[in-house]
C-alpha cells in the first residue's frame, strides 16, 4: 500500500485521488491525505494550450467546500465521502477491498495515473465537491510551510508511524509530501488516522 500525503489535502485522501491519493477523512500521495487536483490542460482556440484560463470549462474554486484546522473529523470524512461518491457516480474505479478492510462505507479511487487520466471527464465534473485544505497547510498561504511540514513529519515518526518526506509537485511547486518507509506499519491504520490528524493540528496550527 502506497501513502503519501501532500500538504498542498485530505482524500485523501490522501495522496493521487485527482491527483495521485487517500485519507482523510485526506491524500495514496498527502497524497494520502490531502489532495487538491490535476486538472487537464484542454487545448484552447488555435490548438494552444489555455491552463489558466480554460475555454468553456468554470473555474469552480470559489465554489469548492474549505476546510479549517478545527474541521471535525466527521466533516472531513462527510465531503471526502461526498466526493468520492461523484466520482464513482462518474465510472471513476474505485478500491473496494481497501475500503472493506477499513470499515468505510464510501471507497476511495483506484490510486493509477492511468486511471485518473482515463477518467479525467469523471474527475472534472467532480472538481467542486473536493474539499479545499486548510491555508496553514498550503505552500502557497503558510510562508512558514517547510518548517511546519518537517515538524509535522517528525511528529508522525515520533508516534509510531514509519515515513519519511519528499518533494511533491504536483499541486504547487513548493509542495512536500510524506510517503511510507519499507515494511510493515507499527501501528494500524485506524491509529495512523488519529495520529496524522494530532500531528497535522501540532504542527500547522502555531
Amino acid at each position: 500500500m502506497r501513502k503519501t500525503k501532500t500538504a498542498a489535502l485530505l482524500w485523501a485522501t490522501a495522496a493521487l485521488s485527482l491527483a495521485l491519493t487517500a485519507c482523510g477523512g485526506g491524500s495514496g500521495v498527502k497524497t494520502d491525505k490531502g489532495v487538491d487536483s490535476i486538472e487537464s490542460e484542454a487545448p484552447a482556440a488555435g490548438g494552444k494550450a489555455d491552463p489558466d484560463h480554460r475555454e468553456g470549462k468554470k473555474d469552480v474554486t470559489a465554489d469548492r467546500p474549505q476546510l479549517r484546522m478545527d474541521s471535525s473529523q466527521e466533516e472531513r470524512d462527510r465531503l471526502g465521502d461526498a466526493y468520492n461518491a461523484c466520482l464513482e457516480a462518474h465510472g471513476v474505479p474505485m478500491n473496494h477491498e481497501r475500503a472493506k478492510l477499513a470499515g468505510a462505507k464510501q471507497a476511495s479511487p483506484v490510486q493509477d495515473p492511468a486511471v485518473v487520466k482515463k477518467h479525467q471527464a469523471g474527475y472534472d465534473a467532480c472538481l467542486v465537491k473536493l474539499p479545499r485544505q486548510p491555508p496553514e497547510t498550503e505552500p502557497e498561504t503558510n510562508p512558514h510551510f517547510a518548517d511546519d511540514y518537517r515538524a509535522y513529519v517528525k511528529c508522525l515518526n515520533k508516534h509510531g508511524m514509519r515515513v519519511h518526506m519528499v518533494p511533491d509537485t504536483s499541486v504547487s511547486p513548493d509542495g512536500l509530501a510524506w510517503r511510507y518507509d519499507d515494511g510493515k506499519q507499527q501501528i494500524s491504520e485506524a491509529e495512523q488516522t488519529k495520529v496524522d490528524r494530532a500531528c497535522e493540528l501540532e504542527a500547522f496550527s502555531d
